[in-house]
């Protein structure tokens, strides 16, 4: 389960004591893991990290054998000695626990669960289960999608070549194609058991890999992301899911999709692409009514001016069924936060 701590003063960081044996070097912004050795009767707390030891004094309740998530401060206020503030706790029960997860903190979660396969992985398992039943105000519902968010993104996803019977290439993608794609991806698997559609369950990829006696490292780390797509989809209200597409040249690819709270008849979808040579590509689609508008952000400028170049011809096309049909470029790509609190309009270009 993943728990949250309101914020006291002064609760949630280290008081550094001293270091036990081999010296540790810290530097203010990182963010590290440690591990919690002893309780000692005067209240010190003895931390393994770095390939050393180190003795804090903190007021927190922690428990011996238990993890740390903790980011290096530099605090002005004490002559620019270093302090240490504490993220979250990883329980014996491998249960993830954030203290007053915030915004600006994201980040640093995001930078050290992604440099450990295991907290990842217990991550997505305590996020999996908490999203089936808990309840958390909208803004940590926000906030933890953007993290889990950011830490897929850090990875690629490889479809290995026996699932080419399920999923089109890219060159030979239609609507239709992509639409099945995305329904036989795994995220709607027990979506469709809940329904009873069990016939939709053929070609349903989660539903082959659980099937399987034997199953690959390869193929345990894509269940996994189907499960964390899952997550994503949850708390964000909308889908969330990898691109099911065959695209030799795709380093990672998302698409997300949601109907507006904030509207009648408005619709969004996003799609991430990160390729190999090219770079990232930014799409976002807004439906308001018979209003369309697109944004895009394109990180290569070759490919930039060659898709510039086909705006006009993209929009006399579009205008046959639409009102209004805008079509933009971006400086930078957006922040995650502005789509999964459904902030569209507030996008800058």
């Amino acid at each position: 389960m993943i728990n949250f701590k309101p914020l006291i003063s002064n609760y949630e960081y280290f008081q550094i004591v001293k270091p036990l044996g081999k010296s540790i070097h810290l530097k203010a912004g990182e963010t590290v893991k440690a591990e919690v050795i002893d309780i000692l009767p005067t209240g010190g707390v003895v931390l393994r990290m770095k390939g050393g030891m180190l003795t804090v004094q903190t007021e927190i309740p922690l428990q011996k054998d238990t993890s740390l998530l903790l980011k290096i401060l530099n605090s002005p206020s004490t002559d620019h000695k270093l302090k240490i503030q504490i993220l979250g706790v990883l329980g014996r029960d491998n249960s993830l626990q954030f203290l007053n997860i915030q915004q600006e903190k994201i980040k640093d979660i995001i930078s050290l669960v992604s440099s450990s396969q295991t907290l990842k992985e217990t991550l997505i398992e305590t996020l999996f289960s908490f999203s089936k039943g808990g309840d958390i105000t909208q803004k940590e519902r926000s906030l933890l999608a953007q993290l889990l968010s950011g830490i897929l993104k850090n990875e690629s996803i490889t479809l290995p070549s026996i699932f080419k019977n399920i999923f089109p290439h890219i060159k030979d993608l239609t609507p239709e194609k992509l639409k099945e794609a995305l329904i036989n991806s795994g995220i709607f698997f027990e979506n469709k058991i809940k329904k009873r559609k069990f016939t939709d369950l053929e070609n349903d990829l989660k539903k082959i890999l659980l099937s399987k006696k034997d199953i690959s490292s390869e193929e345990k780390s894509l269940l996994k992301e189907i499960e964390s797509y899952q997550v994503l989809s949850k708390l964000t209200g909308g889908i969330f899911s990898y691109i099911p597409v065959l695209w030799e040249d795709l380093e990672r690819g998302d698409i997300f999709m949601k109907k507006g709270n904030k509207g009648k008849n408005v619709y969004f979808c996003r799609i991430d692409l990160d390729f190999k040579s090219l770079g990232k590509v930014f799409t976002g689609i807004f439906l308001f009514g018979k209003d369309l508008y697109l944004n895009f952000y394109v990180e290569n400028e070759d490919l930039k001016n060659l898709i510039n170049n086909e705006t006009e011809e993209l929009r006399k096309e579009l205008t046959e069924d639409f009102n209004t049909v805008s079509i933009k470029f971006l400086k930078d790509i957006p922040e995650e936060r502005k789509f999964i609190d459904e902030d569209f309009l507030r996008i800058e270009v």
